[in-house]
């Protein structure tokens, strides 16, 4: 009997090995799968726990509104938002059914804006705990909150008649609405008590998950040592002669033969071990695999970095776009505007949206920044100027929370200097900007004082103190950290995803300087920084100042076709044109311009890459196949793509030339005149 098991194959050894480990990491599987399928739906009760509060409280805020501003339009925002709850309540009622409707509770779910990818699970998962303390437990809170919900429906109704009656007296309003304050706030503990529970049972299941797959774990390696021992005894002794005998052949002792102690793999190894070929083979076959995993490896490398680039094209496009139409309409009502103090506005958001952008160049190239390598400018400006302008663009923040912003500007600072203004600017903005944050009351000092000059060069330090809620020491080092602030209660208060700090870090460490804060809770904080910048001579030309450029060349009697699928870049696009003279027509997209231009005759096309149906690449692929006398026309690629290449391949494909977006009018007009002078 032991012969004829060591004489079964070690395949079959294996295969009821394998078995066994299939069938106990199916289970475990199965049971990962109920896990997350039951903690996904957990996650799905939570977001509509906070729909249900927000739309609540909504609502609440609506009847506030309403009993002051006696706006019928108040009254129906104030019921739109109760059929979150009611909705939700319809399926809490349905499920309580012995034999519930499940259509019913899912409509109900969807009319309480749940997600209808959740609502399955989360019908299922109140069937199928709903004998569980916990599940019990949210529903009894969630039927106490839909009845006090009823309640504060029922002063609505009261307010609307006294309201819609017109005889009600504010003061009786008032004391009305104080009833549905007092319902309120104890919807707002119910809630509370409903999210603490809810958490309580997520933890409770959490905890019986993990023992679970504990349990399962173990019980997989304890079997795996079991069975490895199992078959380690039964194979070891042929094992042991096949490497006594490869040390003999080690030695030289080609003639040497291992003895063969069963008619297993074991064995059949044995009898084969002198056939040296297949170490060989088995060695060029482990090249092999090791040359295809590097194949796969650099495969896989070149596709991130393919998706790298579809990224940052993709996001170039997204934000470039609203920008072509924020400057570009920001310019044309720049033209039209006559008061000084609206041009002073006009000129600070033409001016932000221009240092928006480049910023935006650095974000999008990622890889540079991270390399350190952010190219910085060395142009002239003013200093006092910038800090004027920064606490211009936050004025009216600072004013809504009643904060006032002094500032000083030491006089030892040279009028021009040489640095990068933009990138101050930005510095400046986030540290001023998290300072009327984070400040309910009090004022804000700005200082920028010249601590250094030695004739070619000056070292500047600009302080930014406020009265705001502090940081605690230590925390002090680690907000300038990616995606950190300094407290979670400081997140959920004031909002951010804490980068701010973080590139005003890099940004004044890039330029050779040194940050520095000091701060304690509930005392304020006073930001630091030192930069150096060198003197301008002083024959260059102030910031500002800008040389007379050539008159706006006229289109008269151009007719041009501009394929744009944005409505906002149309709008400008065509008020650009026709403010010039130019006709012009529109096309939503590829197909229609191609349509469009295979009726009419146009002089130039102004043609949008990435459009519905059929994108400017396709559409110019297809005009350049019509006839002679339509192929020729030219075609100038408008793109809110700035990636390196975009140029060289709109070229490529029939293009004649391009301008991104946001673009320049002048740019644009010497464009379509050199293009159509040329045709």
């Amino acid at each position: 009997m032991h012969k004829k098991l060591r004489d079964i194959s070690i395949s079959r050894k294996l295969y009821f090995t394998v078995g066994i480990m299939a069938m106990l990491v199916t289970i475990e599987l199965c049971t990962l799968w109920f896990a997350v399928s039951t903690l996904s739906s957990v996650r799905a009760f939570v977001n509509g726990e906070g729909l249900w509060s927000k739309a609540q409280k909504d609502a609440v805020y609506s009847l506030h509104i309403y009993a002051h501003s006696h706006n019928e339009k108040d009254y129906q925002n104030f019921r739109e938002f109760l059929k979150v709850p009611i909705g939700d309540n319809k399926t809490r009622i349905e499920l309580q059914k012995p034999n519930p409707d499940l259509q019913v509770a899912r409509q109900g779910m969807i009319e309480g804006r749940n997600h209808p990818a959740d609502v399955d699970g989360m019908i299922s998962l109140l069937l199928r705990f709903h004998s569980i303390s916990y599940i019990e437990r949210i529903i009894i809170i969630w039927g106490q909150a839909t009845e006090t919900l009823q309640q504060v429906i029922a002063i609505s109704d009261k307010l609307h008649t006294m309201i819609g009656s017109k005889t009600a007296s504010q003061q009786e309003i008032d004391k009305v609405l104080e009833q549905a304050e007092v319902l309120n706030r104890h919807l707002t503990m119910l809630e509370d008590d409903f999210s603490f529970t809810l958490g309580e049972g997520s933890r409770w299941l959490e905890n019986i998950v993990l023992r679970l797959l504990l349990t399962l774990s173990l019980t997989i390696d304890t079997t795996s040592i079991l069975i490895t021992i199992s078959v380690n005894r039964t194979i070891k002794r042929g094992l042991n002669a096949i490497i006594d005998g490869a040390s003999l052949i080690s030695k030289g002792l080609l003639n040497t033969r291992v003895k063969v102690y069963s008619k297993d793999e074991i064995g059949v190894v044995a009898l084969a071990f002198n056939e040296m070929t297949d170490t060989l083979e088995s060695n060029i076959r482990e090249l092999k695999n090791t040359e295809e995993n590097l194949k796969k490896e650099k495969e896989r490398a070149e596709a991130s970095e393919k998706t790298k680039q579809l990224f940052l094209a993709n996001m170039s496009h997204e934000i470039r776009t609203p920008m072509n139409g924020i400057l570009g309409f920001a310019k044309l009502l720049e033209e039209t505007l006559k008061d000084e103090e609206q041009l002073e506005y006009i000129h600070i958001i033409i001016r932000s949206g221009d240092d928006l952008l480049v910023i935006l160049n650095d974000i999008l190239d990622f890889s540079r920044m991270e390399a350190g390598k952010i190219a910085f400018e060395s142009a002239p400006f003013n200093i006092r100027d910038i800090i004027y302008s920064t606490i211009v663009m936050l004025e009216s923040k600072s004013k809504q929370k009643n904060i006032g912003i002094v500032c000083q500007i030491d006089e030892k600072i040279p009028e021009i200097i040489l640095g990068d203004s933009v990138r101050l600017n930005q510095v400046l903005l986030n540290l001023i900007s998290n300072a009327v944050k984070f400040t309910e009351k009090g004022k804000i000092s700005i200082s920028a004082v010249c601590v250094e000059n030695n004739g070619k060069q000056v070292v500047l330090e600009f302080r930014i103190k406020d009265t705001g809620i502090g940081i605690p020491l230590d925390k002090q080092e680690k907000i300038f950290e990616s995606f950190e602030q300094a407290t979670t209660d400081t997140s959920r208060r004031f909002g951010g995803a804490g980068l701010g700090l973080s590139i005003v870090k890099q940004l004044v460490e890039l330029q050779n300087g040194e940050i520095f804060v000091n701060s304690n809770p509930g005392q304020g904080s006073d930001f630091g920084f030192r930069l150096p910048f060198l003197i301008a001579k002083e024959k260059q030309d102030k910031p500002g100042s800008e040389k007379a450029g050539g008159p706006m060349l006229n289109g008269t009697a151009i007719h041009v076709l501009v394929a744009e699928d944005n409505q906002i870049n149309q709008m400008l696009v065509m008020k650009v044109l026709r403010n010039q003279g130019f006709e012009t027509d529109i096309a939503e997209n590829g197909k229609i311009a191609l349509e469009k231009y295979s009726k009419n005759n146009y002089d130039i096309i102004l043609m949008d890459l990435q459009m519905p149906e059929m994108d400017g690449y396709e559409a110019t692929r297809s005009i350049r196949a019509l006839p002679p006398l339509k192929r020729n026309i030219p075609i100038i690629a408008m793109t809110a793509h700035a990636i390196k290449g975009e140029l060289e391949r709109c070229l490529e494909i029939g293009m004649n030339d391009f301008i991104s977006k946001p673009f320049d009018k002048a740019e644009l007009y010497e464009k379509i005149h050199k293009l159509v002078k040329k045709k």
